[in-house]
């Protein structure tokens, strides 16, 4: 009998210990979940912001771009992320083709800038907030910029950069049709090599814009000009018409880069 009631004594604390164990466990994770649910807020929220800074700042830089001596200056609050600026970052490289004719017009370094935030979980790696993925154009300013969300080591990183754009036209000269490929090109690699964590300023500023001119005079008539972009290996074509005789084309090349330079605020 002795032994029996021992036995059934023994239930009690066990069965208390195991629900113990299971409240303090279901406490714990509800804890962590809810905490986690917050901070899966805070990063989205912190995001969507520093999304707006960024476009404020390309929009600051669409401002004065074209523009030698003009500046305009972005404030960037502390959106807990890190905000940095690569010069020597996307080598860019044109290439003009006329018919089997191959020429090399640009080949250097443009600059990104990128904003490295916490993942915020909101699925919008691979969209563009400026532009689209296309690395050269041929229509209009405005689709210069390139902003996109993409997935950094720990991070989601928001990342501007140019892209150049190309359009041809014809002028008059001595009596002759004389075709212009005309180039523009955006250039950030002036800028200083910038990191910075918390509230900080950045000034953009057109430093100048540089003309690189060259003329071809091909025999026999080519109807159109192959205008190819690569940039860190991804590449991009448009195709330019040309006015040619039957016996000669005449070719002038302009490559217009505007210099700009992304510098620190004291």
């Amino acid at each position: 009998m002795d032994v029996k009631r021992a036995k059934k004594g023994l239930a009690t604390p066990i069965s208390l210990s195991f629900l113990l164990f299971s409240f303090t466990l279901l406490t714990v994770t509800t804890y962590y979940f809810v905490m986690s649910s917050v901070d899966t807020k805070a990063n989205k929220v912190s995001f969507a912001a520093a999304k707006n800074a960024m476009l404020s700042l390309e929009s600051s830089i669409r401002a004065i771009v074209w523009s030698p001596g003009s500046s305009a200056v972005q404030h960037f609050k502390d959106y807990h992320g890190k905000f940095e600026v690569e010069p020597d970052a996307r080598r860019l490289i044109i290439n003009l083709t006329f018919d089997s004719s191959t020429y090399t017009v640009f080949n250097s370094s443009i600059g990104l800038v990128k904003y490295e935030m916490p993942p915020a979980d909101v699925n919008q790696v691979g969209w563009f907030l400026r532009g689209d993925k296309r690395v050269i154009i041929n229509q209009s300013f405005a689709g210069t910029a390139q902003m996109y969300i993409e997935n950094g080591e720990d991070s989601q990183e928001l990342r501007l950069g140019y892209r150049p754009l190309a359009v041809s036209y014809q002028e008059s000269q001595d009596g002759s049709t004389v075709n212009v490929v005309r180039i523009y090109i955006i250039n950030l690699n002036s800028s200083e090599s910038l990191w910075f964590k918390g509230s900080f300023r950045v000034k953009a500023r057109c430093l100048n814009v540089t003309v690189d001119s060259r003329s071809y005079n091909f025999s026999g008539g080519v109807s159109s000009v192959i205008v190819r972009a690569s940039v860190d290996g991804d590449e991009g074509t448009v195709t330019l018409p040309l006015s040619s005789s039957d016996s000669s084309t005449l070719v002038r090349v302009e490559v217009l880069v505007c210099n700009i330079r992304l510098e620190e605020v004291e």
